[in-house]
Protein backbone atom coordinates (compact mmCIF):
# COMPACT_ATOMS: atom_id res chain seq x y z
CA UNK A 1 0.00 0.00 0.00
CA UNK A 2 1.37 3.53 -0.88
CA UNK A 3 1.93 6.00 1.68
CA UNK A 4 -1.30 8.33 3.45
CA UNK A 5 0.14 11.93 3.18
CA UNK A 6 -1.95 14.85 4.54
CA UNK A 7 -0.94 18.24 2.80
CA UNK A 8 -1.93 21.73 4.05
CA UNK A 9 -1.23 25.12 2.35
CA UNK A 10 -3.39 24.91 -0.99
CA UNK A 11 -1.85 27.48 -3.61
CA UNK A 12 1.11 26.69 -6.20
CA UNK A 13 3.09 24.52 -4.26
CA UNK A 14 0.66 23.02 -2.08
CA UNK A 15 -1.44 22.22 -5.09
CA UNK A 16 1.69 21.10 -7.44
CA UNK A 17 2.78 18.75 -4.40
CA UNK A 18 -0.61 17.23 -3.78
CA UNK A 19 -1.09 16.45 -7.31
CA UNK A 20 2.24 15.01 -8.20
CA UNK A 21 2.14 12.70 -4.95
CA UNK A 22 -1.55 11.87 -5.86
CA UNK A 23 0.29 10.97 -9.57
CA UNK A 24 2.89 8.41 -7.49
CA UNK A 25 0.02 6.48 -6.05
CA UNK A 26 0.21 7.74 -2.61
CA UNK A 27 -3.24 8.43 -0.98
CA UNK A 28 -3.23 12.03 -0.27
CA UNK A 29 -5.84 14.27 1.68
CA UNK A 30 -5.40 18.37 1.10
CA UNK A 31 -6.48 20.78 3.42
CA UNK A 32 -6.99 24.34 3.08
CA UNK A 33 -9.85 26.96 5.00
CA UNK A 34 -10.74 28.42 1.96
CA UNK A 35 -14.36 26.26 0.93
CA UNK A 36 -14.72 28.08 -2.38
CA UNK A 37 -10.86 26.82 -3.10
CA UNK A 38 -11.77 23.46 -2.16
CA UNK A 39 -14.83 23.57 -4.58
CA UNK A 40 -12.74 24.11 -7.30
CA UNK A 41 -10.43 21.32 -6.51
CA UNK A 42 -12.55 19.24 -6.04
CA UNK A 43 -14.12 19.54 -9.16
CA UNK A 44 -10.39 18.69 -10.92
CA UNK A 45 -9.69 22.52 -11.25
CA UNK A 46 -6.80 24.77 -10.31
CA UNK A 47 -7.65 28.09 -8.77
CA UNK A 48 -4.49 29.62 -10.95
CA UNK A 49 -2.80 28.78 -13.78
CA UNK A 50 0.11 25.86 -14.12
CA UNK A 51 0.85 24.04 -16.89
CA UNK A 52 -0.24 20.17 -16.85
CA UNK A 53 -2.13 20.88 -13.56
CA UNK A 54 -5.50 20.71 -14.00
CA UNK A 55 -4.75 17.29 -16.06
CA UNK A 56 -3.09 15.97 -12.76
CA UNK A 57 -5.67 16.59 -10.75
CA UNK A 58 -8.35 15.66 -12.97
CA UNK A 59 -6.41 12.31 -12.75
CA UNK A 60 -5.87 11.88 -9.21
CA UNK A 61 -9.72 12.99 -8.36
CA UNK A 62 -10.60 10.11 -10.66
CA UNK A 63 -8.54 7.66 -9.24
CA UNK A 64 -9.82 8.87 -5.99
CA UNK A 65 -6.50 8.91 -4.90
CA UNK A 66 -6.21 12.81 -4.57
CA UNK A 67 -8.88 14.22 -2.15
CA UNK A 68 -9.28 17.70 -0.42
CA UNK A 69 -11.03 19.16 2.68
CA UNK A 70 -11.85 22.61 4.91
CA UNK A 71 -10.30 20.83 8.25
CA UNK A 72 -6.68 20.13 8.44
CA UNK A 73 -7.33 18.36 11.85
CA UNK A 74 -9.52 15.86 9.92
CA UNK A 75 -6.36 15.71 6.72
CA UNK A 76 -3.47 14.49 9.27
CA UNK A 77 -6.13 12.22 11.43
CA UNK A 78 -4.09 8.77 11.41
CA UNK A 79 -1.44 9.71 8.55
CA UNK A 80 1.94 9.61 8.92
CA UNK A 81 3.26 12.37 6.79
CA UNK A 82 2.28 15.53 7.03
CA UNK A 83 3.54 17.96 4.18
CA UNK A 84 3.48 21.93 5.33
CA UNK A 85 3.21 23.45 1.76
CA UNK A 86 2.00 26.77 2.24
CA UNK A 87 3.02 29.53 -0.05
CA UNK A 88 3.72 32.03 2.59
CA UNK A 89 1.92 35.27 2.28
CA UNK A 90 4.57 38.58 2.12
CA UNK A 91 3.65 42.10 3.33
CA UNK A 92 4.12 45.45 1.11
CA UNK A 93 7.29 45.36 1.74
CA UNK A 94 8.34 41.28 1.48
CA UNK A 95 8.49 40.16 5.10
CA UNK A 96 7.07 37.35 5.59
CA UNK A 97 3.64 37.03 7.35
CA UNK A 98 3.61 33.19 9.18
CA UNK A 99 0.61 33.45 10.85
CA UNK A 100 -0.95 31.11 8.11
CA UNK A 101 1.48 28.65 8.81
CA UNK A 102 1.53 28.75 12.92
CA UNK A 103 -2.56 28.55 12.41
CA UNK A 104 -2.13 25.45 11.05
CA UNK A 105 0.32 23.66 13.21
CA UNK A 106 -1.76 24.74 15.92
CA UNK A 107 -5.31 23.16 14.27
CA UNK A 108 -3.39 19.88 13.25
CA UNK A 109 -1.39 19.31 16.40
CA UNK A 110 -4.33 17.36 18.37
CA UNK A 111 -4.83 15.06 15.60
CA UNK A 112 -1.18 14.25 14.49
CA UNK A 113 -0.23 10.30 14.78
CA UNK A 114 2.10 9.01 16.68
CA UNK A 115 5.51 8.61 14.96
CA UNK A 116 4.25 11.32 11.93
CA UNK A 117 6.94 12.77 10.07
CA UNK A 118 6.89 16.32 9.33
CA UNK A 119 8.07 18.24 6.61
CA UNK A 120 8.21 21.77 5.81
CA UNK A 121 8.19 23.24 2.49
CA UNK A 122 6.20 26.75 2.97
CA UNK A 123 8.79 29.98 2.80
CA UNK A 124 9.45 30.50 6.00
CA UNK A 125 12.66 32.21 8.73
CA UNK A 126 15.40 30.54 9.99
CA UNK A 127 14.24 29.35 12.92
CA UNK A 128 10.19 28.46 12.23
CA UNK A 129 10.90 25.06 12.38
CA UNK A 130 12.24 24.64 15.69
CA UNK A 131 9.04 27.03 16.68
CA UNK A 132 6.65 24.47 14.73
CA UNK A 133 8.41 21.78 17.38
CA UNK A 134 7.75 24.16 20.19
CA UNK A 135 4.19 24.38 19.43
CA UNK A 136 3.45 21.05 19.07
CA UNK A 137 5.32 19.77 21.92
CA UNK A 138 3.45 22.00 23.91
CA UNK A 139 -0.08 20.50 22.74
CA UNK A 140 1.10 17.16 22.77
CA UNK A 141 4.18 16.95 24.63
CA UNK A 142 4.04 12.90 24.56
CA UNK A 143 3.58 12.87 20.98
CA UNK A 144 6.65 10.62 19.29
CA UNK A 145 7.04 13.33 15.92
CA UNK A 146 10.14 14.41 14.01
CA UNK A 147 10.16 17.78 11.77
CA UNK A 148 12.60 18.31 8.57
CA UNK A 149 12.50 21.26 6.46
CA UNK A 150 13.50 21.42 2.30
CA UNK A 151 13.92 25.04 0.35
CA UNK A 152 11.20 24.88 -2.14
CA UNK A 153 12.04 25.97 -5.66
CA UNK A 154 9.25 24.90 -8.06
CA UNK A 155 9.16 27.96 -10.30
CA UNK A 156 5.87 29.40 -11.66
CA UNK A 157 5.40 27.70 -15.33
CA UNK A 158 7.74 24.66 -14.73
CA UNK A 159 6.37 23.16 -11.52
CA UNK A 160 5.25 20.19 -11.71
CA UNK A 161 8.65 19.47 -13.37
CA UNK A 162 10.62 20.87 -10.45
CA UNK A 163 8.41 18.35 -8.35
CA UNK A 164 8.99 15.52 -9.60
CA UNK A 165 12.84 16.51 -10.18
CA UNK A 166 14.40 18.67 -7.47
CA UNK A 167 17.25 20.32 -9.03
CA UNK A 168 18.20 21.52 -5.07
CA UNK A 169 17.33 18.33 -3.51
CA UNK A 170 17.43 19.16 0.50
CA UNK A 171 16.23 18.01 3.69
CA UNK A 172 17.65 19.22 6.57
CA UNK A 173 16.16 17.86 10.19
CA UNK A 174 17.70 17.72 13.84
CA UNK A 175 16.20 13.99 14.44
CA UNK A 176 18.39 11.85 12.17
CA UNK A 177 15.20 9.00 12.15
CA UNK A 178 13.37 11.19 9.51
CA UNK A 179 16.02 10.88 6.52
CA UNK A 180 15.72 7.61 5.53
CA UNK A 181 11.39 8.17 6.15
CA UNK A 182 11.46 11.46 3.85
CA UNK A 183 13.63 9.71 1.19
CA UNK A 184 11.36 6.53 0.69
CA UNK A 185 8.39 9.01 0.29
CA UNK A 186 10.33 11.09 -2.76
CA UNK A 187 12.18 8.23 -3.85
CA UNK A 188 10.62 8.75 -7.52
CA UNK A 189 11.91 11.73 -7.41
CA UNK A 190 15.23 9.92 -8.35
CA UNK A 191 17.98 12.43 -6.90
CA UNK A 192 19.82 11.60 -4.43
CA UNK A 193 18.78 13.55 -1.06
CA UNK A 194 21.77 15.89 0.69
CA UNK A 195 20.91 15.66 4.58
CA UNK A 196 21.74 18.81 7.05
CA UNK A 197 20.56 20.03 10.03
CA UNK A 198 17.33 22.11 10.36
CA UNK A 199 18.78 25.17 10.37
CA UNK A 200 21.25 25.08 7.70
CA UNK A 201 18.52 23.93 5.44
CA UNK A 202 16.40 26.75 6.03
CA UNK A 203 19.12 29.27 5.65
CA UNK A 204 20.02 27.37 2.45
CA UNK A 205 16.25 29.14 0.93
CA UNK A 206 17.39 32.39 1.88
CA UNK A 207 20.86 31.82 0.70
CA UNK A 208 20.11 30.89 -2.90
CA UNK A 209 17.46 33.50 -2.81
CA UNK A 210 19.69 36.28 -1.71
CA UNK A 211 22.58 35.25 -4.43
CA UNK A 212 19.87 35.22 -7.48
CA UNK A 213 18.89 38.47 -6.30
CA UNK A 214 22.64 39.19 -6.36
CA UNK A 215 23.26 38.22 -9.69
CA UNK A 216 20.02 39.56 -11.24
CA UNK A 217 20.54 43.20 -9.77
CA UNK A 218 24.86 43.25 -10.79
CA UNK A 219 23.62 41.91 -14.42
CA UNK A 220 21.36 45.59 -14.53
CA UNK A 221 23.89 47.64 -13.63
CA UNK A 222 26.27 46.41 -15.93
CA UNK A 223 23.29 46.32 -18.24
CA UNK A 224 22.63 50.62 -17.59
CA UNK A 225 26.44 51.14 -18.16
CA UNK A 226 26.44 48.96 -21.76
CA UNK A 227 23.50 51.28 -22.65
CA UNK A 228 25.20 54.45 -22.53
CA UNK A 229 29.19 52.99 -23.57
CA UNK A 230 27.38 50.99 -26.30
CA UNK A 231 27.99 47.77 -25.45
CA UNK A 232 26.08 44.74 -25.75
CA UNK A 233 25.41 43.62 -22.29
CA UNK A 234 23.89 40.41 -23.46
CA UNK A 235 26.35 38.92 -25.28
CA UNK A 236 28.40 40.07 -22.29
CA UNK A 237 25.88 37.48 -19.96
CA UNK A 238 26.55 34.72 -22.71
CA UNK A 239 30.73 35.43 -22.43
CA UNK A 240 30.72 35.27 -18.71
CA UNK A 241 28.87 32.17 -18.48
CA UNK A 242 32.04 30.45 -20.46
CA UNK A 243 33.80 31.11 -17.58
CA UNK A 244 33.79 28.02 -15.11
CA UNK A 245 33.62 29.95 -12.24
CA UNK A 246 30.39 32.09 -13.13
CA UNK A 247 28.92 29.19 -14.78
CA UNK A 248 26.63 28.56 -17.73
CA UNK A 249 23.15 29.22 -15.99
CA UNK A 250 24.16 32.44 -14.04
CA UNK A 251 21.35 34.94 -13.99
CA UNK A 252 23.85 37.49 -16.08
CA UNK A 253 21.07 39.00 -18.53
CA UNK A 254 20.07 42.42 -18.11
CA UNK A 255 16.54 43.74 -17.72
CA UNK A 256 14.06 44.57 -14.94
CA UNK A 257 14.86 44.17 -11.24
CA UNK A 258 13.17 40.87 -9.56
CA UNK A 259 9.96 41.18 -8.13
CA UNK A 260 7.25 38.78 -6.93
CA UNK A 261 7.65 37.69 -3.06
CA UNK A 262 10.34 34.88 -4.02
CA UNK A 263 13.28 36.67 -4.10
CA UNK A 264 12.55 39.57 -1.92
CA UNK A 265 11.11 38.03 0.30
CA UNK A 266 14.27 36.14 1.15
CA UNK A 267 16.97 39.09 0.98
CA UNK A 268 14.40 41.09 3.48
CA UNK A 269 14.86 38.06 5.70
CA UNK A 270 18.79 38.35 5.83
CA UNK A 271 18.53 42.19 6.11
CA UNK A 272 16.17 42.00 8.92
CA UNK A 273 18.14 39.33 10.95
CA UNK A 274 21.10 41.41 10.21
CA UNK A 275 18.88 43.82 12.00
CA UNK A 276 17.97 41.63 14.51
CA UNK A 277 21.91 40.59 15.44
CA UNK A 278 23.36 43.84 14.92
CA UNK A 279 25.48 42.40 11.65
CA UNK A 280 25.92 45.20 8.84
CA UNK A 281 24.75 43.88 5.64
CA UNK A 282 25.84 46.94 3.13
CA UNK A 283 25.70 44.88 0.05
CA UNK A 284 22.38 42.73 0.71
CA UNK A 285 21.14 46.34 1.52
CA UNK A 286 22.83 47.66 -1.37
CA UNK A 287 21.45 45.45 -3.69
CA UNK A 288 17.41 45.91 -1.94
CA UNK A 289 18.44 49.62 -3.22
CA UNK A 290 19.56 49.15 -6.25
CA UNK A 291 16.50 46.61 -7.36
CA UNK A 292 13.64 49.34 -5.71
CA UNK A 293 15.29 51.60 -8.47
CA UNK A 294 15.54 49.14 -11.82
CA UNK A 295 11.89 49.24 -12.48
CA UNK A 296 11.69 53.21 -12.72
CA UNK A 297 13.44 52.88 -15.85
CA UNK A 298 10.72 52.12 -17.70
CA UNK A 299 8.84 55.60 -16.15
CA UNK A 300 12.58 57.18 -16.95
CA UNK A 301 13.22 56.19 -20.51
CA UNK A 302 9.42 56.62 -21.70
CA UNK A 303 9.69 60.13 -20.06
CA UNK A 304 12.32 61.06 -21.89
CA UNK A 305 11.88 59.82 -25.72
CA UNK A 306 8.20 61.03 -25.09
CA UNK A 307 9.04 64.54 -23.50
CA UNK A 308 6.70 63.48 -20.75
CA UNK A 309 3.80 61.72 -19.67
CA UNK A 310 1.06 63.54 -18.45
CA UNK A 311 -1.93 63.06 -21.14
CA UNK A 312 0.13 60.26 -23.11
CA UNK A 313 -1.15 56.65 -23.55
CA UNK A 314 0.65 53.90 -22.87
CA UNK A 315 -0.19 50.23 -23.60
CA UNK A 316 1.63 47.47 -21.22
CA UNK A 317 1.42 43.70 -22.72
CA UNK A 318 1.51 41.34 -19.56
CA UNK A 319 0.60 41.64 -16.36
CA UNK A 320 1.74 38.30 -14.74
CA UNK A 321 4.47 37.73 -12.51
CA UNK A 322 6.00 35.97 -15.19
CA UNK A 323 4.75 33.88 -17.75
CA UNK A 324 2.83 30.75 -17.47
CA UNK A 325 1.37 31.52 -14.40
CA UNK A 326 -1.88 33.30 -13.75
CA UNK A 327 -0.53 35.33 -10.45
CA UNK A 328 -0.09 38.76 -10.38
CA UNK A 329 1.51 39.00 -6.82
CA UNK A 330 4.47 41.18 -6.50
CA UNK A 331 4.24 41.38 -10.40
CA UNK A 332 6.62 44.41 -12.11
CA UNK A 333 4.46 45.08 -14.11
CA UNK A 334 1.69 46.53 -11.74
CA UNK A 335 4.24 48.58 -10.06
CA UNK A 336 5.06 50.20 -13.12
CA UNK A 337 1.38 50.42 -14.24
CA UNK A 338 1.20 52.40 -10.62
CA UNK A 339 4.31 54.87 -11.13
CA UNK A 340 2.64 55.65 -14.94
CA UNK A 341 -0.62 56.40 -13.00
CA UNK A 342 1.36 58.58 -10.64
CA UNK A 343 2.44 60.62 -13.63
CA UNK A 344 -0.85 61.02 -15.16
CA UNK A 345 -1.18 58.65 -17.85
CA UNK A 346 -4.02 56.72 -20.15
CA UNK A 347 -3.06 53.51 -19.61
CA UNK A 348 -4.71 50.31 -21.07
CA UNK A 349 -3.21 46.74 -20.69
CA UNK A 350 -3.51 43.09 -21.73
CA UNK A 351 -1.96 39.79 -20.63
CA UNK A 352 -3.77 36.02 -21.72
CA UNK A 353 -3.53 34.10 -18.33
CA UNK A 354 -3.92 36.96 -15.64
CA UNK A 355 -6.45 36.43 -12.96
CA UNK A 356 -9.76 38.38 -13.81
CA UNK A 357 -10.66 38.14 -9.72
CA UNK A 358 -7.25 39.14 -8.87
CA UNK A 359 -7.18 42.05 -11.32
CA UNK A 360 -10.50 43.66 -9.55
CA UNK A 361 -8.26 44.85 -6.73
CA UNK A 362 -6.36 46.90 -9.25
CA UNK A 363 -7.61 50.23 -10.64
CA UNK A 364 -6.02 52.92 -12.87
CA UNK A 365 -6.12 50.87 -16.09
CA UNK A 366 -7.86 49.65 -18.47
CA UNK A 367 -7.89 45.55 -19.50
CA UNK A 368 -8.72 44.86 -22.88
CA UNK A 369 -9.15 41.39 -23.95
CA UNK A 370 -6.98 41.50 -27.20
CA UNK A 371 -3.07 42.71 -27.72
CA UNK A 372 -4.27 44.55 -30.50
CA UNK A 373 -7.23 46.39 -28.86
CA UNK A 374 -4.65 47.27 -25.79
CA UNK A 375 -2.47 49.23 -28.15
CA UNK A 376 -5.00 51.12 -30.13
CA UNK A 377 -4.62 55.08 -30.37
CA UNK A 378 -1.38 54.50 -28.10
CA UNK A 379 1.74 56.70 -28.03
CA UNK A 380 3.66 53.45 -26.75
CA UNK A 381 3.80 50.10 -25.97
CA UNK A 382 5.61 48.68 -23.42
CA UNK A 383 6.02 44.61 -23.50
CA UNK A 384 6.45 43.85 -19.26
CA UNK A 385 5.73 39.75 -19.29
CA UNK A 386 7.54 38.15 -21.77
CA UNK A 387 4.47 35.45 -22.78
CA UNK A 388 4.96 33.51 -26.32
CA UNK A 389 1.86 34.76 -27.40
CA UNK A 390 3.45 38.21 -27.83
CA UNK A 391 6.30 36.53 -29.75
CA UNK A 392 4.24 36.40 -33.00
CA UNK A 393 2.72 40.23 -33.30
CA UNK A 394 1.71 41.26 -35.84
CA UNK A 395 4.34 44.54 -35.72
CA UNK A 396 2.04 46.09 -38.63
CA UNK A 397 -1.12 45.56 -36.98
CA UNK A 398 0.42 47.21 -34.21
CA UNK A 399 1.95 50.06 -36.22
CA UNK A 400 -1.59 50.82 -37.85
CA UNK A 401 -3.35 50.81 -34.53
CA UNK A 402 -1.31 53.06 -32.82
CA UNK A 403 -0.72 56.51 -32.30
CA UNK A 404 2.70 57.07 -31.97
CA UNK A 405 5.32 54.58 -32.61
CA UNK A 406 7.27 54.00 -29.58
CA UNK A 407 7.93 50.11 -28.67
CA UNK A 408 9.57 49.29 -25.36
CA UNK A 409 10.51 45.99 -24.96
CA UNK A 410 11.70 45.14 -21.27
CA UNK A 411 12.40 41.34 -21.58
CA UNK A 412 14.28 41.57 -25.11
CA UNK A 413 11.72 39.47 -26.37
CA UNK A 414 11.64 40.92 -30.16
CA UNK A 415 13.90 41.07 -33.20
CA UNK A 416 14.32 44.52 -33.71
CA UNK A 417 14.51 44.10 -37.54
CA UNK A 418 11.10 43.17 -37.57
CA UNK A 419 9.92 46.12 -34.98
CA UNK A 420 11.40 48.57 -36.86
CA UNK A 421 10.39 47.16 -40.69
CA UNK A 422 7.04 48.13 -39.43
CA UNK A 423 8.04 51.85 -38.94
CA UNK A 424 8.10 51.27 -34.99
CA UNK A 425 10.74 52.94 -32.81
CA UNK A 426 11.98 49.79 -31.14
CA UNK A 427 14.04 50.16 -27.18
CA UNK A 428 15.14 47.40 -24.90
CA UNK A 429 17.34 47.29 -22.17
CA UNK A 430 21.08 46.75 -22.25
CA UNK A 431 22.15 46.08 -25.32
CA UNK A 432 23.91 48.99 -25.92
CA UNK A 433 21.75 50.49 -28.95
CA UNK A 434 19.68 52.92 -27.42
CA UNK A 435 16.20 53.43 -29.10
CA UNK A 436 16.00 52.51 -32.73
CA UNK A 437 13.85 53.61 -35.32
Amino acid sequence: MKAQVAVTGLWHQGIVGAACLADWGCDVLAADTDAAKIATLNSGKAPLFEPGLDELLSKGRASGKLNFTTNAADAVRGRPYVLVMHDTPVDENDRSDLSVVFRDIDAMAPALADGVSIHVTAQVQVGTCDEIIARIKASRPNLKFAVAYSPENLRLGQAIERFRKPPLPIIGSDDTGIFQSLETLYAPCGVAWQRCNLRTAEMSKHALNAFLALSVTFANELGNICDEVGADGHRLAELLRMEPRVGSKAMLFPGLGFSGGTLARDMQTLRGLGDRFGIETPQLDGTWNSNQQQNKLVVRQLKKLLGGLAGRHVAVLGLTYKPDTSTLRRSAALEVIADLAGEKCKITAHDPKADRNELKAFVGFTVCESAVEAVRDADAVVLMTPWAEYKSLDFAEVKSAMKGTLVFDTANLWKLDAVVAAGLTYLDIGRGRGARK
